[in-house]
């Protein structure tokens, strides 16, 4: 006799889980807030040159025009980068990164092959250091 009242235990249970989370018995405070409208920047439509710091109002398709190791980003009409990689678009490492270079007395040499805020140790041979990890010598 246990069996018939378990089975009409659960049916209540299931029946009343299903009510009370129906959508039609759920209570304002309940449903969630609708999500305020966030815009998206105007993003460019013209590639950036290779090796022009002063390109503006550009991107820089790192799968179709870099060697594999870059990073895509565009350039805004005031001139700031923004890298598709957030981690590249923290303003106290890009302040470090801009201090360290000139404690060390590298010269700002801008874009390198399609890298961005690079610097350079200048001697009879320059050693090329970017903020997105790029490394060169010329």
């Amino acid at each position: 006799m246990k069996k018939p009242l378990i089975v009409a235990s659960l049916v209540t249970v299931l029946l009343g889980l299903q009510v009370w989370s129906s959508p039609a018995s759920a209570s304002p405070a309940v449903n969630p807030q609708p999500v305020a409208h966030v815009s998206t920047p105007s993003l460019p439509g013209k590639p950036c040159r290779d090796d022009d710091s002063n390109s503006r109002n550009c991107f820089w398709d790192a799968g179709k025009r870099g060697n594999g190791k870059g990073h895509s980003y565009w350039v805004d009409r005031a001139g700031a980068v923004t890298y598709l990689n957030p981690k590249l678009n923290d303003p106290v490492k890009r302040k470090a990164w801009e201090r360290k270079n000139k404690a060390l007395k590298h010269v700002f040499w801008g874009e390198v092959f399609g890298h961005r805020l690079c610097w350079a140790k200048v001697g009879n041979t320059s050693y090329v250091y970017c903020f997105d990890g790029y490394k060169t010598t010329s």
